[in-house]
């Protein structure tokens, strides 16, 4: 039996940085992981998708260079290499992290960790017992009981990523992030795709004027949209797969497909943990745990995805450095999530932080509403990337920001001076009197906020 200070369930990113906080306190640390380290972050969830959005952005952006007076390509694109780069990058940042850890003396434990106890796990033939123990243990994708589907044969985001050529006809089964991302590197590189949301409205989570703007833009790109449909039964047939649908009206539509990715959420990884043996109470959702990320066992913590909190990387890692300190160092930290910038990697990105415009309405907020296309800044004339805009929602009176949402080129990166705006209290006429550098795509943000006064 070995016996440390901190154990450590999941080295992914939660993990990792619990870990890493972990050693400002002790040298008794133990991690478990059965999969690479690192987690579904760098291999089958931000960096990959992002590097294979990249790769479609670039793709479209040779095939429409004659807007700058430069030669157009007209070779089509090898998927199987667009796929090696993804590995390539996925390799670089990979290699040496089980060796980072183990060089600083953490002990690394392969295999599925499962309580036998309140203070003891078991990791394949070996029992860990702790003083201290964290849950990072993230999370799967959800794949909902829709009949034949598992017999007909899917796909989630983790498969999707190691195809080697594009389907011919693509079903996407859920219009959320994930599906929305894979939906555009598809369908770049060939694929006809088409998305089946069983809500109103892709992108379900943003603004509506937002959502809107994506539809708009996959209709451009040939990408097929079905919403309020649910998917009720899949089919095999001798050339493909068979998705079976229908609307509120009962109406029924078949339509065939090549291969089906499944895109419908994430659910907690807890199957295998056992937590009943240590008397950790968890729902659908995830482990349960209170403001400070302590489970009802007052020596348990848990960070990540496997809360079923906000499910980012960047909420993941903030809570795993955040539950060492508080289980190990003696605080208790009870973080905020009232600011949190949020970004969807499609093309053009969408970008988002605080309340829609409905969300404020509904909170009684009286409600100004200022925006600012694409169209008319200067930056993104020259570029040739004018489709979208940038919306401020903010109070009336006050001038107070409530909400910032953006469709656009860099969305991911202009949200954080909303987000910094909100954070500081600061209204939307300290930005719409700040000087921005011209000619620069964040010059929207200021007209925004400007439109608002």
């Amino acid at each position: 039996m070995a016996n440390v200070d901190v154990l450590i369930i999941g080295a992914g990113i939660a993990g990792e940085y619990a870990a890493g906080t972990a050693k400002q306190y002790t040298d008794s640390i133990a991690m478990i992981e059965k999969g690479p380290i690192g987690g579904d972050c760098i291999f089958h969830a931000c960096i990959p998708t992002k590097a294979l959005v990249h790769a479609a952005r670039a793709y479209k952006k040779m095939k429409t260079t004659d807007f700058f007076g430069l030669p157009t390509i007209s070779n089509a694109a090898e998927y199987k290499k667009v796929k090696a780069f993804k590995d390539r990058i996925i390799s670089g940042i990979a290699t040496g992290r089980d060796e980072r850890w183990t060089r600083q003396g953490i002990q690394l434990f392969r295999g599925s960790a499962s309580f036998i106890s309140p203070n003891e796990v078991k990791v394949a033939d070996e029992v860990i017992k702790a003083d201290k123990i964290i849950i990072t243990a993230g999370s799967m994708a959800a794949v909902p009981p829709i009949p034949g589907l598992r017999e007909t044969g899917h796909i989630t985001n983790v498969e999707a990523l190691e195809l080697e050529r594009v389907p011919e006809r693509l079903a996407i089964i859920g219009g959320g992030p994930i599906g929305v991302e894979f939906a555009q590197v598809f369908a770049a590189f060939g694929s006809r795709v088409t998305i089946y949301e069983a809500l109103d409205r892709i992108l379900i989570g943003e603004d509506e004027e937002v959502s809107q703007a994506v539809l708009g833009f996959f209709e451009k790109q040939g990408i097929s949209v079905f919403t309020s449909v649910m998917v009720s039964g899949v089919e095999s047939t001798s050339s493909g797969k068979l998705i079976i649908t229908k609307r509120q009206n009962g109406q029924e539509k078949r339509t065939e497909h090549d291969s089906i990715l499944v895109a419908t959420g994430r659910r907690p990884a807890i199957d295998d943990l056992n937590l009943p043996a240590a008397g950790i109470e968890a729902g659908k959702k995830g482990i349960a745990v209170d403001a400070s990320l302590k489970t009802n066992v007052p020596h348990i913590w848990a960070a990540g995805d496997i809360t079923g909190t906000f499910l980012f990387t960047f909420v993941a890692g903030e809570q795993g450095k955040t539950a060492v300190m508080n289980a190990v160092g003696g605080k208790n930290i009870e973080l905020s999530y009232d600011v949190l910038p949020r970004a969807t990697f499609c093309d053009p990105e969408v970008a988002s932080v605080g309340f829609t415009e409905r969300q404020a309405r509904e909170k009684g907020y009286n409600v100004k509403v200022g925006k600012f296309d694409y169209a008319n800044l200067t930056r993104a004339i020259v570029s040739d990337e004018t489709y979208g805009f940038i919306k401020i929602v903010a109070e009336g009176g006050s001038g107070r920001i409530l909400g910032g949402h953006i469709v656009g080129a860099e969305a991911s990166s202009l949200i954080h001076e909303v987000a910094a705006a909100m954070a500081g209290g600061m209204s939307v006429s300290d930005i719409g009197n700040t000087l921005h550098a011209y000619p620069t795509l964040s010059e929207g943000v200021r007209y925004a906020c400007q439109a608002t006064m």
